[in-house]
């Protein structure tokens, strides 16, 4: 029997008051050590797998200030290299998105059904999405399916499902839509939030749509969609009972600035729909942003919430690093704008660096490359000259307030399509629904239109009197429109949608009547100056004109032209926009190519670029 040595009871205090003491300390000192968490954000995707042909960004070079450098980005296998080099620099790191992965996509995308795009995204690490618009493009049984996985049910034109072993997996990055319910259900479609721990920290995520998307796509039926901030800040309490240390938002809204170059966080004229969401949340760290195509890092002085976004295409992703106490929150936020150079450029500025392919992603690229060609390498017809879609010179945005070459024409094959028999007399084409431009004169092929037009939205027509034309046209620049594509050039407000019209709709505006009005108050149409019809007669103000669009706009009123539903006779043309464009271009042969399309709006007053 062995024997033991007694304890007297103090003593036994002591040791046990000091070892709770210890473990207590050690607690302590666990909880207060700061955890560094890096999130990797993109946004507006649209099935870019590869570069766009134009896609460039402007730098500043801090070895020759005032100067800026222009370089080629994008493409999704040196996104996937970039990826890997910022996961790299810190193990508690997650890739996050905040919408529009899919849908308005390129042909190597779009002849998947987009399962291309969801395979290659859940290939490079992405872990979490918001759901942007577009991915409801298809309808709500759609986007479910790129979710969950499965093939296509019944044939769809033009587009193949489940290419590579017969199967198609689904996303395997999760899908989050708080604010969107199912009316079949009365559920939300997707889920609110997801969760993660870093070390003894936990990030929430929140996943919004824009309220807006039934405005935004056609596809949003039979879904309801709620107000933004209210449902984060629900969301919010509810993250924070479950013991959520740090709180990011995706979401599929946003906003501009005024910066010409990437990493401007000065962030002047800071403008869009998404600040007042903003203003409006509580105990919010981060609100990764999309929808607007634009890049910036910026802080709310009011709310203290980083609110970034990426630019679009994969062309750029925003490194953001936290650092988090857990059981406290978050003590210090960063981040960065950081471009996706190609090695296709000659040289970069100091603090920028070009990356190489990651192969294993290229190799997948390829893959659906060569399907891709084999569907749309046939030339369609010849166009005289180059095409673009404008970009506004020394600026990363897209210029959705400005007649582009390639609208025109897109214009007048809707037109041209029509049997003389319905006798339509103009065609006009909203700015969104025009995806890219023919940057070279030459062949046109099914994947250029592709590009250009890859929504396969049918023509309507609707009645429009005189008086109703000249409202579509204020519309134009109205106050939603203005604040949904805000734009200054050389400080003078060119805010809007410019819609591109047929050769048969000409016209004069004024910049300086001050676009931002509210509806029915524009007055930046001189009414005088509106032309319609192949002989470009007067406008006749109560003259009914028969008008050719895409159901987005003839059915729908879509992009704030309410205008539209005002209309008389809508009818279903029965054709499709890329179908009716090819025919178009058809026409056109080798040696008698499509001639240069004569401008059909005027704005004196506008800067220099119109």
């Amino acid at each position: 029997m062995k024997n033991y040595k007694k304890i007297s009871w103090p003593v036994l205090l002591l040791m046990i008051s000091a070892l709770a003491g210890c473990t207590a300390n050690n607690t302590s000192r666990k909880s207060e050590a700061p955890v560094n968490v890096k999130i990797i954000a993109f946004n507006d995707f649209h099935g870019y797998l590869k570069r766009s042909d134009n896609a460039e960004l402007f730098l500043s070079n801090p070895d020759r200030p005032g100067e800026i450098a222009q370089v080629k980005v994008g493409g999704v296998a040196y996104l996937a290299t970039l990826v890997k080099q910022l996961k790299e620099q810190n193990s508690n790191s997650i890739v996050v998105a905040a919408g529009d992965l899919v849908g308005g996509s390129p042909f190597i995308s779009a002849f998947t059904q987009d399962e291309a795009t969801v395979s290659v995204l859940s290939q490079i690490g992405l872990e979490v999405s918001a759901v942007g618009n577009h991915e409801f493009d298809k309808g709500k049984a759609e986007v479910l399916r790129l979710q969950n996985g499965g093939c296509a049910p019944g044939k769809v034109i033009g587009s193949e499902t489940c290419i590579k072993n017969g199967a198609f997996q689904g996303a395997q990055y999760k899908l989050l839509a708080a604010n969107v319910i199912n009316d079949d259900t009365g559920k939300r479609l997707f889920p609110a939030t997801y969760t993660k721990k870093f070390g003894d920290a936990t990030v929430g995520f929140i996943g919004i749509t824009l309220k807006g998307a039934p405005e935004a796509t056609r596809g949003a039926g039979g879904l309801t969609f709620l107000d933004e901030a209210e449902v984060i800040n629900s969301q919010v309490v509810k993250l924070k009972e479950e013991g959520v240390d740090a709180v990011v938002v995706l979401i599929h809204q946003g906003g501009s600035t005024s910066a010409v170059t990437i990493n401007d966080k000065s962030c002047p004229a800071l403008a869009g729909e998404i600040l007042p969401i903003v203003n409006a949340l509580k105990n919010v760290d981060v609100v990764v942003s999309a929808h607007t195509h634009r890049e910036y890092v910026c802080h709310d002085r009011k709310t203290g919430v980083l609110l970034t976004q990426a630019n679009y295409y994969g062309n750029v992703v925003t490194d953001i690093d936290l650092s988090v106490v857990p059981g406290k929150g978050v003590i210090s936020k960063s981040a960065n704008s950081i471009p996706v150079i190609t090695d296709q450029n000659k040289d970069v500025p100091r603090g920028y660096r070009m990356l190489t392919k990651d192969k294993e992603i290229d190799a997948e690229v390829q893959f659906y490359d060569d399907l891709s060609k084999q569907k749309s390498a046939v030339i369609l017809g010849y166009t005289a000259t180059a095409l673009p879609a404008i970009d506004i010179e020394g600026s990363n945005v897209r210029n959705n307030n400005a007649e582009h070459l390639i609208g025109d024409v897109i214009a007048d094959a809707f037109l041209a399509s029509v049997p003389r028999e319905f006798h339509a007399d103009i065609a006009v084409i909203n700015p969104g629904g025009v995806r890219s431009g023919l940057n070279r004169a030459g062949p046109v092929t099914y994947d250029d239109l592709f590009s250009i037009l890859p929504f396969g939205n049918n023509l309507f027509y609707t009645d429009l009197t005189g008086e109703q034309i000249i409202r579509m046209l204020e519309q134009q620049w109205e106050q939603q429109n203005c604040r949904d594509k805000p734009l200054t050039i050389n400080k003078i407000n060119m805010c809007g949608r410019l819609l591109q019209p047929s050769a048969t709709l000409s016209y004069t505006w004024d910049v300086t009547r001050g676009p931002g009005k509210p509806a029915g108050k524009g007055d930046l149409v001189l009414v005088e100056s509106v032309r319609i019809g192949a002989n470009h007669e007067p406008i006749d103000l109560k003259k009914i004109y028969r008008v050719v669009s895409l159901a987005f706009l003839s059915e729908d009123g879509g992009d704030n032209f309410g205008v539209f539903k005002d209309g008389k006779n809508l009818q279903d043309l029965g054709a499709v926009d890329i179908d009716v464009v090819s025919a178009y271009f058809s026409r056109y042969s080798k040696n008698a190519p499509l001639p240069k399309p004569v401008r059909r709006i005027s704005c004196p007053t506008c800067p220099a670029i119109y």
